[in-house]
């Protein structure tokens, strides 16, 4: 990575990251060599040192018929904020990014009914959506939940504003703040990212 003090690697950092995001994009493997990617809305959740990411998906279909023969995944999701005509601190733009590879598993509610409404409720709380309770529908939706787990070590994020906190998670308004030339101060970042390094050879 060129930029390596632009890394989080904070957990707390990530998951206020992945709140801000409005969908994951999947990629699957193709028989054909190349990705398939399809964007879907998401829930996740972070528990003992995974990322447990949920989706919905029909019973059938290409997406199913991939996952079938090779459960592998890598997930992407990002967020850009574009401000050309207003350049803050010598930026143009920001973004935010998480990238995990995992593997996704097809929970039907007739095998797995905890798993599957955990899932499904989570899809609505990340999307800020009332919950539709699952006993409340006339029947099960015909449909799997697909839960894919991620090693927390498969986990990777970047930011182009520094963030230490939660509260630099969310974009800067540079239009509603004072205009600011000056960069940001990074050194305790590039420290920190340096002693990683040097940890991990």
């Amino acid at each position: 990575m060129i930029h390596f003090e632009r890394e989080v690697f904070d957990p707390v950092l990530i998951e206020e990251m992945l709140k801000q995001f409005q969908h994951v994009n999947i990629a699957m493997n193709d028989e054909d060599g190349y990705p398939y990617v399809v964007p879907v809305n998401y829930g996740f959740e972070i528990k003992n040192e995974k990322l447990l990411v949920y989706v919905h998906c029909m019973k059938r279909g290409k997406k199913v018929d991939l996952l079938r023969k090779d459960p592998r995944v890598c997930l992407e999701f990002s967020a850009f904020n574009d401000f050309p005509d207003r350049p803050y601190k010598g930026h143009r733009h920001d973004y935010r990014s998480v990238i995990a590879k995992g593997v996704m598993r097809l929970v039907d509610a007739k095998d797995e009914y905890e798993t599957f409404r955990r899932g499904y409720e989570l899809l609505y709380v990340c999307n800020d959506r009332p919950i539709t309770p699952l006993e409340s529908r006339k029947g099960v939706p015909n449909m799997y939940i697909g839960k894919i787990e991620c090693d927390w070590n498969d986990v990777t994020a970047k930011s182009e504003f520094p963030l230490r906190t939660r509260e630099d998670v969310p974009f800067v308004n540079v239009y509603e703040v004072e205009e600011d030339t000056t960069p940001f101060d990074i050194r305790d970042l590039i420290v920190t990212a340096k002693e990683r390094q040097k940890k991990e050879k």
